[in-house]
């Protein structure tokens, strides 16, 4: 099984891929080895060059995170393959001036919906989340608006390219 994820840090972008046993970094090979992981500290090499990574801050919904690296505080944004594809059906879905349609990117379950028609919402906010492949995610607006109809409920199930929200 292969899980793909892009982080983010310092205006740049790094895709990270493992396959089984093997990692890739800008889908080069690269030697991976977890040395120790205690509390919010971890210490690995890549390539046989040692960080040290100590936990200072996470986001509510986990995906950014701000680390002292060997030393250097950096923040880091992680999105995985499936954020990605929300976010780029979101993203076209938003480019659209009028009724703007939030489509399922998945089959799956509403688990929880946050908005209500008449809401207004922002870029980045949470709009519902969705259990799906056995994991809960987060389906989040990629820009502004009014959220004009909702049409599904807690406990739906939804199957892929299903229109879940419009916003106007």
């Amino acid at each position: 099984m292969s899980m793909k994820y892009q982080i983010q840090f310092a205006e740049k972008s790094i895709a990270v891929e493992k396959k089984s046993d093997l990692v890739f970094i800008n889908d080069q090979n690269v030697n991976f080895e977890l040395l120790i992981q205690t509390g919010d500290s971890i210490s690995l090499t890549i390539n046989h060059k040692v960080f040290k990574v100590d936990l200072i801050s996470r986001s509510d919904d986990g995906k950014t995170l701000k680390a002292s690296v060997n030393g250097k505080v950096a923040e880091f944004t992680i999105k995985s393959d499936l954020d990605l594809r929300i976010e780029k059906m979101g993203g076209s879905a938003l480019s659209d001036k009028t009724a703007r349609k939030i489509k399922a990117p998945m089959p799956g379950l509403i688990v929880k919906i946050m908005v209500a028609p008449g809401d207004s919402v922002e870029k980045g906010q949470v709009l519902l989340n969705f259990e799906a492949m056995k994991m809960e995610n987060q389906l989040k607006s990629t820009g502004s608006g009014t959220i004009k109809s909702v049409l599904v409920e807690e406990g739906n199930k939804i199957e892929k390219g299903q229109i879940l929200i419009e916003l106007e």
